[in-house]
C-alpha cells in the first residue's frame, strides 16, 4: 500500500528517489525504513557498495576525456607553431622573390 505524506513530501521525495535507485527492492515499507535511515545519517547521497562498478567506469571515462583533450591540445599548438613557421619561411621567400626582381 501506498501512503502519502501531506506533512512531509520530503521523506515522500526520499523514498521515491531509493525505490527508483533500487529495483530490487519492490516492498515500500522496506524503501521506507531505508530513508528514514538515510535522513538520520543526514545525506541521500550515501555511498552504495552496488554502484562501485559505475563509479570505476565514470573515473576511466574522466581520465579517457581527459587525455583526449589534452592530445587535442598538444596536436592544435603544433600545427599552430608549424603554420607560424611556414609562414615566416614564405614571406622569408616573397622578400627575396621581390628584391631580386
Amino acid at each position: 500500500m501506498i501512503r502519502f505524506s501531506k506533512s512531509n513530501p520530503r521523506k515522500f521525495l526520499q523514498v521515491c528517489v531509493l525505490f527508483a535507485q533500487n529495483p530490487k527492492k519492490n516492498d515500500l515499507e522496506t524503501s521506507e525504513k531505508d530513508a528514514e535511515k538515510q535522513q538520520a545519517n543526514g545525506s541521500v547521497n550515501e555511498p552504495d557498495p552496488d554502484n562501485i562498478f559505475a563509479v570505476g567506469l565514470t573515473g576511466v571515462l574522466t581520465w579517457a576525456s581527459v587525455q583526449v583533450l589534452w592530445q587535442l591540445l598538444v596536436i592544435s599548438s603544433a600545427i599552430l607553431v608549424a603554420a607560424l613557421k611556414y609562414s615566416f619561411i614564405a614571406a622569408l621567400l616573397l622578400f627575396i622573390l621581390i628584391t631580386l626582381l
